[in-house]
């Protein structure tokens, strides 16, 4: 069989997801032009090979029995098994948009880029609104200028020979997280990247009962991909700009989100204190002026998880960040830090534009959409792999 251009991996951990809509919206996104590969992790085959009957041969069903409960395992055996000259993975209860890989096909072509981030949306409509890239640009994005540390989910396409190229692979044995380095490193190589953020989109789902991603974990395990990060080789050898742009993503959408999404009320143990303490001081060591532009709430509050002296001065900082005014939650501590391109204002205003300017696309981005990309906060989305984040 002649390869297809592109190939779409699919990881399946049980036998209730939507496997066949998956399968059917990745061929409706480019015609004759892609495939998709199923790979069915620690289960029986069976019930997927049901639901893929009729497909043609661009559809193959693969399976791994790795015992290990990560998606980082499927999704690589199933990169490795690829044909095509582009890759992309995807989750069993997601969809793409019809013409959605044609789209991003043309885009790679056209610029030569090694990497194309596909624009994402829930299902329902919802935009969301990461990477948060400049709006007047052509196809090609800075990873700087546009803001891709906000986006480590690397959906979309990847020339094989690049990932080859740069030995990217997720991170296997975590729970959550296995896609961050693995985008990090994706769109800081230097490989042109492009984002064609007005083309088809990848449809995020929301039909599992418990998604990995949206368990409240115990800390020290949450935390497993940004501490393998930090203590790696490549993370510490980054220019010093692009280590601050990169932690002040995981303080913002990592750290002070996960303390958050506890609340006020959450029993702050010893253990968890520590692990939150610890990756602070870890990306605050790398980047000494990451927190100073976060909003002053937020920095607040970090500063008492970096010192986790109790759960009761955690727990105020989080009734203190809860009611902060808009004003408050928009500004930095420091005046001339509300200059800097990742400090609220900038993002906000970012934002702004783009949702304006994605109406006139017809987009119709909802209320969702815009605060999900506007949060002065920065408690973005949580990401999804990026079928899970989209970070």
């Amino acid at each position: 069989m002649t390869a297809p251009e592109a190939e779409i991996v699919i990881a399946v951990h049980t036998a209730d997801r939507p496997v066949r809509r998956a399968v059917e919206s990745v061929l409706a996104a480019a015609p004759g032009r892609v495939g998709a590969t199923v790979v069915c992790h620690n289960m029986d085959p069976g019930p997927v090979r049901e639901q893929l009957a009729g497909f043609p041969e661009t559809v193959r069903l693969l399976e791994l029995a790795d015992g290990i409960p990560s998606p980082a395992g499927p999704f690589n055996f199933g990169l490795d098994q690829a044909r095509a000259g582009f890759v992309g993975i995807m989750g069993s209860d997601d969809t793409l948009e019809p013409g959605a890989v044609s789209a991003w096909l043309d885009v790679a072509q056209a610029t030569g880029a090694a990497a194309v981030i596909a624009p994402v949306r829930y299902r329902g409509g919802a935009r969301i609104l990461t990477p948060r890239a400049r709006v007047f640009r052509g196809a090609l994005v800075d990873p700087l200028r546009d803001r891709l540390a906000y986006r480590t989910a690397p959906l979309g396409l990847i020339r094989r020979e690049a990932l080859d190229r740069l030995g990217l692979r997720l991170r296997q044995g975590l729970r959550t997280g296995e896609d961050l380095e693995f985008g990090l490193r994706l769109w800081f190589s230097g490989e042109k990247i492009a984002y064609p953020a007005h083309a088809p989109a990848y449809l995020v789902g929301q039909d599992a009962d418990e998604r990995v991603t949206s368990a409240v974990l115990p800390l020290d395990t949450q935390f497993q991909d940004v501490t393998a990060l930090i203590s790696g080789a490549w993370f510490p050898a980054l220019p010093a700009a692009q280590r601050e742009a990169i932690a002040v993503k995981l303080l913002r959408g990592h750290v002070i989100s996960a303390a958050v999404r506890r609340g006020a009320e959450f029993s702050w143990g010893a253990e968890d204190r520590k692990a939150i303490s610890a990756v602070v001081r870890s990306l605050t060591a790398a980047a000494p002026g990451a927190p100073h532009l976060l909003s002053a709430p937020d920095e607040r509050l970090l500063l008492a998880l970096r010192d986790a002296v109790s759960g009761t001065d955690i727990a105020a900082e989080v009734r203190r960040r809860a009611a902060a005014g808009a004003l408050q939650r928009t500004l930095t501590r420091r005046w001339l830090a509300n200059l800097r391109r990742e400090a609220p204002p900038r993002t906000n205003l970012n934002s702004l534009v783009f949702s304006a300017a994605g109406r006139l696309h017809g987009m119709r981005p909802t209320a969702r959409a815009a605060a999900a990309g506007a949060a002065t906060s920065g408690a973005p989305a949580p990401d999804r792999t990026d079928g899970r984040q989209p970070r």
